[in-house]
């Protein structure tokens, strides 16, 4: 049922905005999931349609974020109707297709700067590159040259052992000892194995935070090397599991919960994987997203 914020809305941006309060996400997050630009997104949740030149993109757009916030499509469109008759009735069809050709003819120009630029960039870097390997080329020969022993008439090169144990590949060690390559160790592997549609918004080491919508069926997997933070959007749609230990299902139906992984509060090491939430979750008011 729709809140009470819901019900008492005049306009659709107004009954989308309450919806995406109601499901805790922010504005960059239905731009991240929907492809929609942020500025367009803040325009229809403000009543502005003024960048719009189609109706039908315009109904598309809202229909989209409505099935991402889980709104009544039907009402979103609804609420709609009456602003369009107050915004487009002015509207010529030549100014809507003059409109939509000087924005196409501007990506255009803008798509064609930008493939000029990348073309550019390359042939620089293909020239530098060049340059770096015929420079190392001409002092690493001057330096090996250098490390050749001569013994009566015949030249007998000899290559100090750090130069041969590189070759082999590895680390070297003072004595000429090759030592195994270190790969790379990562603290946290949480894996979630999706059983009914949600979205995820995953962030590792301090990083960007990464959205993205899963459906039923997909199996992911994130690592960090210290601390994975990650907010979901409906805790009973994904199984989790913690460094190989099966956590189950994070919360309720459509329960958005945010989880640190290590946890935040001290842990026994038996106890480590479990501490992630509880068995039964109560999730904060900043959990359960009543705030963008």
């Amino acid at each position: 049922m729709d809140s009470s914020g819901s019900e008492e809305a005049k306009t659709a941006g107004e009954y989308l905005r309450s919806k995406r309060k109601d499901a805790g996400m922010t504005v960059d997050e239905i731009s991240s999931i929907t492809k929609i630009r942020t500025g367009y997104i803040e325009s229809i949740e403000n009543g502005d349609f003024s960048q719009f030149t189609s109706q039908h993109l315009l109904k598309g757009y809202i229909k989209l974020i409505a099935k991402t916030v889980r709104a009544d499509e039907k009402k979103a469109v609804g609420l709609l109707e009456p602003e369009l008759k107050e915004n487009f009735k002015d509207r010529h069809v030549e100014d809507i297709v003059g409109n939509r050709f000087k924005e196409e003819k501007e990506k255009s120009d803008k798509f064609r700067k930008r493939v000029a630029v990348i073309v550019l960039i390359g042939f620089l870097a293909i020239a530098l590159s060049y340059a770096a390997v015929k420079l190392y080329n001409l002092v690493g020969s001057a330096h090996i040259s250098k490390l050749f022993k001569f013994s009566g008439r015949k030249a007998s090169p000899v290559l100090s052992p750090k130069i041969s144990g590189l070759e082999k590949g590895g680390k070297v060690s003072a004595a000429g000892s090759r030592q195994p390559a270190v790969l790379p160790q990562y603290a946290v592997v949480l894996s979630g194995a999706v059983t009914e549609k949600t979205w995820v918004a995953v962030e590792i080491d301090g990083g960007d935070v990464q959205t993205s919508m899963l459906y039923p069926g997909y199996d992911e997997t994130w690592k960090a090397k210290n601390i994975l933070k990650i907010k979901i959007g409906n805790a009973a749609g994904i199984d989790l599991t913690y460094n190989g230990k099966d956590l189950g299902k994070p919360g309720g139906e459509k329960q958005v919960i945010t989880l640190n992984f290590p946890p935040l509060q001290p842990a026994n090491p038996t106890a480590a994987a479990t501490a992630a939430f509880p068995a039964t979750p109560s999730a904060s008011p900043a959990e359960t997203g009543n705030t963008p």
